[in-house]
């Protein structure tokens, strides 16, 4: 439980089945069935059991459901007509006693292999962690382990060897266990930790994440995490919980070791300082990490961190007309790698609340910057030179420029304004109208967009996260081909086309989108893609597939009557689950499939149930041959 996840966390125990399907699922106490739903994606077929303490329990990742209860499904599927379904039956209308066979163990839904997902809730739709109940089948002595360690500066102020960055450090695990970090460290002001680390357990090659987590400075505890229960309903805060711009960019997934600004969930204990560490007396001090898993098993890191040396201040110097390249450099939302490289002498670096900017090849001392916001114009001093770049450092709390002028490069930087969580707030940026409700961020928002190719539009960076939906018009500045039903918005950032959708008025699409990034417009006018596997007496089968924006939806009908499809989009493979389990299809009946995709289109096949074969003609058994006796 806890295992850091795309948009949530785990949020029960995964029990693997050895690769296999069709292991009968007991339920764990005596209560009765309170939900029963199919997705796609997610939980595929799962069960909810209410019990009389409370408790609720989960069953996900199901094959098949008991006949009891796999009749009652079958029977609304056919009466609403729809493959997926959310029913609440009566309290009571299906009771079970704690050990009762209520389904088979499969792979439905977002599964990556054969499993069980197995969930323990409180009355509060709260997730408890089902080791605290016990599991003696359960073997782990074996503790956690640290992968990496990244260290950040927090403030315009603060700095890590010589810089105002974020930089990775490798444990080195020593004979007796414990680990430390063998490169030397300096700094000063506000640092955070974040940690790539994880559990394991006997016998399994498989990392599970962490339990608890303990940090401290000088002995003293600064931060503490703690997973053995969480409000469902903020699993989504993981995206403050864990670095997502690390996510993004390396699929690597860190625990921060402090509570970021808009993380509301309460599984942290920590200092004055959210658990930063304040290195604000230039004095050596010493860290110390600690992993634990559910049985106190545990894994301590320890390393020194050195005072920053102090360094010459940077004198401030008057502007000077040094020619910049800075005319093909991306505009703030065309960053879509912190530290992306343009030009050869510039990189912009947006760091949450700071906007990093560092510039090579500046002939001697380097000149103040000049910052402009709207008719006002303030002086920038360079922060710190570092192997021949000057660094300069916007705090966003303070500014937030249109552009920066260093000589006379001159780079455009697309603010609009600062979005602030907990309201609702409409902005009009020409072509472009955002409406964010009051839970769409999780933190201040400094709202930057950028239209190109006419129908290309970036909102930031997908390197933040979104908490909650927000609402999008937009109209292309250029003509465009526009097919109002095909051409739909994209998600384009992370090197794929995602659907996002969108609906056409006057020539401007209004769509929806909870994360940010690069979108564009597409035209989809390619129907699905069906072939048929099988359509005998015994069953309908048949693989559907869309090249671009995804399948929407499928029927299919025998002699014109709905029949059930079952769906694993996994393998592409949808196959028929009759009303009555028993009956078989008429020979020669009329088979049509039609699957539509997200755009619209619709692609159709139309055959028929195979007759059935001709039983096989008994051998004629030939009578022995009559022996002749040997002529003389």
């Amino acid at each position: 439980m806890g295992d850091l996840r795309g948009n949530h966390f785990h949020a029960g125990l995964d029990i693997r089945t050895g690769g296999t399907e069709g292991l009968p699922v007991h339920a764990a106490a005596d209560g009765y069935v309170s939900r029963i739903a199919v997705f796609t994606g997610g939980y595929g077929n799962v069960i909810f059991l209410k019990h009389p303490n409370g408790l609720t329990t989960v069953y996900g990742h199901l094959k098949t459901l008991n006949d009891t209860l796999g009749t009652y499904l079958r029977e609304n599927q056919y009466a609403k007509k729809t493959f997926e379904i959310d029913l609440r039956p009566q309290p009571n209308e299906f009771p079970v006693k704690k050990g009762d066979v209520i389904a088979l163990s499969g792979n439905t839904g977002g599964s990556g292999g054969p499993h069980l997902h197995f969930e323990v809730r409180d009355p509060n739709d709260n997730l408890i962690n089902p080791l605290l109940y016990g599991f003696p089948e359960l073997s782990d002595d074996v503790p956690p382990y640290f992968e990496r360690v990244a260290i950040r500066t927090m403030t315009p102020e603060s700095r890590l060897n010589g810089e105002f960055q974020r930089q990775t450090f490798t444990p080195v695990r020593r004979a007796d266990g414990s680990y430390t970090i063998a490169q030397p460290i300096s700094a000063s002001g506000l640092l955070g930790l974040e940690l790539l680390a994880y559990d394991k357990a006997n016998g399994s090659p498989y990392r599970n994440g962490l339990n608890c987590v303990e940090i401290r400075l000088d002995g003293n505890e600064v931060f503490a995490y703690n997973m053995n229960m969480f409000p469902n309903e903020q699993t989504r805060f993981i995206n403050v919980h864990m670095n997502y711009e690390a996510e993004q960019l390396s699929g690597q997934r860190y625990h921060r070791g402090y509570v970021a600004d808009g993380n509301k969930l309460s599984l942290y204990h920590s200092n004055a300082y959210r658990g930063k560490l304040p290195l604000l007396d230039r004095k050596p001090h010493e860290v110390t990490i600690t992993l634990f898993d559910n049985y106190e098993h545990s894994a301590v890191l320890r390393f020194i961190i050195q005072p920053e040396p102090l360094s010459e201040p940077v004198l401030a110097q008057p502007i000077q007309t040094i020619a910049i390249d800075s005319g093909q450099l991306s505009t703030l939302p065309g960053l879509t790698q912190p530290g992306q490289q343009n030009v050869p002498n510039v990189t912009l670096t947006p760091d949450d609340n700071v906007l990093k900017l560092a510039v090579r090849g500046l002939p001697g001392v380097p000149p103040n910057a000049l910052l402009f916001t709207g008719k006002k114009t303030t002086e920038l001093p360079v922060a710190y030179t570092r192997n021949g770049k000057a660094v300069y450092l916007i705090d966003l709390n303070k500014t937030m420029p249109d552009s920066v002028q260093i000589g006379r490069g001159r780079l455009p930087l697309n603010f609009r304004q600062a979005v602030i969580p907990g309201r609702t707030q409409v902005i009009d940026a020409g072509n472009v109208n955002l409406r964010f409700n009051a839970e769409s961020l999780f933190d201040t928002l400094y709202l930057s967009t950028r239209t190109s190719s006419g129908n290309i539009l970036e909102i930031n960076q997908n390197t933040i996260p979104l908490n909650d939906f927000i609402d999008v018009r937009f109209t292309p500045t250029s003509p465009v081909s526009i097919d109002t039903m095909r051409t739909k918005m994209y998600m384009l950032s992370g090197g794929r086309q995602r659907f996002v959708g969108g609906k056409w008025t006057n020539n401007r699409i209004e769509f929806r989108t909870r994360e940010l990034g690069k979108f564009g417009l597409l035209t989809d006018l390619t129907p699905p893609v069906i072939r048929v596997v099988s359509a005998t007496g015994k069953g309908i089968s048949a693989r559907i597939s869309d090249d671009l924006s995804g399948i929407d939806q499928f029927r299919v009908f025998v002699n014109g009557e709905w029949t059930l499809m079952q769906y694993d989009y996994k393998r592409a493979l949808i196959w028929s689950d009759k009303l009555d389990p028993e009956a078989a299809f008429e020979p020669e009946s009329e088979v049509i499939i039609q699957v539509r995709d997200r755009s619209g289109n619709v692609g159709e096949v139309v055959t028929k149930i195979a007759a059935a074969p001709a039983p096989k003609a008994k051998p004629v058994k030939k009578a022995p041959a009559k022996k002749r006796g040997r002529k003389r």
